[in-house]
């Protein structure tokens, strides 16, 4: 009588299990690498953004004054090479307050379900000045903050 073999697996399966296990941690190790390479990319689109602000506040100063008019802002934002929206301009007691919202392309690092690019945008709020002596003061909010909700609760 021939003894019955139990628990053994056939060669074949192993390699099977192998080569799909194989597969699997490649995909998890360069779907990891892409989120990283990603998140870099997009970290590099909002610090171009605090660069697009710091250089349009001081070329708004140089060319319009510390008291722009929203008309003048808008100018200023129309020959500015960035994307840059004005949101709002109120003159206060200490200078004039300007939001605006700059943005920049920044490529996704997997896009398997939607577009490959993607768009980074944050509000900043420029404090202009009383005298063109001093620098504006650039304030970067966060990604989640909206420019809009920012401008109609800030005091003047």
């Amino acid at each position: 009588m021939k003894a019955e073999r139990r628990g053994g697996t056939a060669p074949w399966a192993k390699v099977l299990g192998a080569v799909l296990l194989v597969s699997v941690v490649a995909l998890v190790a360069l779907f990891a690498l892409s989120r990283v390479r990603e998140s870099g990319r997009e970290h590099d689109a909002f610090e171009a953004t605090r660069a697009d602000a710091t250089r349009f506040a001081g070329t708004l100063v140089a060319t319009k004054g510390v008291t722009p008019s929203d008309q003048d802002v808008r100018d200023a934002l129309a020959a500015f090479p960035g994307r840059g929206v004005l949101v709002a301009a109120r003159a206060g007691q200490h200078g004039t307050r300007v939001f605006v919202h700059f943005s920049r392309p920044y490529e996704r690092g997997m896009p398997l379900f939607g577009p490959s690019d993607a768009m980074a945008v944050r509000c900043f709020t420029i404090e202009l000045p009383e005298t063109t002596r001093d620098r504006p003061r650039v304030t970067a909010h966060g990604p989640d903050v909206s420019c809009t909700t920012l401008a109609a609760s800030a005091p003047n």
